[in-house]
């Protein structure tokens, strides 16, 4: 299969979730404001946590954020989940993209399959209509992570950059999940390129104890936002699901 190109993914994307009475061009915002340190304290909830990254956005949703957890025994797959969910319900276009590498996926919570998704779209070994799948229990569109051993002689931010470029024209806000490893591996190629970033960190634990992990966070050069993943839930939250304590 011949390689994707950025505008053959665009004009499919574009098409794709594009209501049939709105053919108004999507307005793609400038990179956003970068900071390099990480904003506010630690949340615990995860209505805080939508909260904050709408304050954070003015009111509108984010061109493009990264959720990934700040060790690889944090799963983020459910926070990032939920978060993508509370922001389509804005009645929003939003895409969540999973670049996990490991076992940590949303794939299995939502009960997709994992392959064929990004890491085969990128590569050309996947048509556009193979890896978009729209959520059960939403309006949500996904990507799920495709096969981890998808490879080709270019380089792995080369052939991120013309697909994530494609994905902020054709929707409003982008959710990316990702582990601590492919996070690594993209580093090049996300840097600046994010509105906000959360670390989900291990119930209990605190900015000093992950100051090594969440330096990686920093060098994406995009404002952090911490979020705590309590495993103890009380109530039902802007997530459709029960906030954490």
């Amino acid at each position: 299969m011949s390689s994707l190109s950025s505008n053959d993914l665009r004009h499919y994307m574009t098409q794709r979730v594009a209501s049939s009475d709105d053919e108004e061009t999507i307005a793609v915002p400038q990179n956003p404001q970068v900071g390099v340190g990480v904003v506010g304290p630690v949340l615990r909830s995860r209505d805080a946590l939508l909260d904050r990254v709408l304050r954070s956005a003015g009111g509108e949703l984010p061109r493009a954020l990264l959720v990934a957890g700040v060790s690889p025994s944090v799963d983020a797959a459910q926070v990032a989940i939920g978060l993508a969910r509370a922001l389509g319900h804005r009645n929003e276009k939003v895409v969540l993209v999973d670049l996990a590498k490991g076992a940590s996926a949303v794939s299995g919570p939502l009960g997709m399959p994992r392959a064929p998704g990004f890491s085969d779209l990128a590569i050309g070994q996947a048509s556009f209509a193979d890896v978009i799948r729209i959520d059960d229990d939403s309006s949500l569109q996904v990507i799920t992570a495709g096969s981890p051993t998808a490879k080709s002689g270019e380089p792995e931010p080369d052939r991120f950059m013309p697909v994530f470029e494609a994905l902020t024209h054709a929707y409003d806000c982008v959710v990316l999940h990702a582990d601590l490893r492919s996070m690594q591996t993209l580093l090049a190629a996300l840097k600046f390129e994010l509105s906000r970033v959360v670390a989900v960190l291990p119930e209990g634990a605190s900015v000093d104890s992950e100051r090594s992990p969440l330096s990686t966070f920093r060098a994406l050069g995009s404002p952090v936002l911490l979020y705590e993943d309590c495993r103890k839930q009380r109530r039902m939250g802007l997530f459709n699901r029960s906030s954490a304590v």
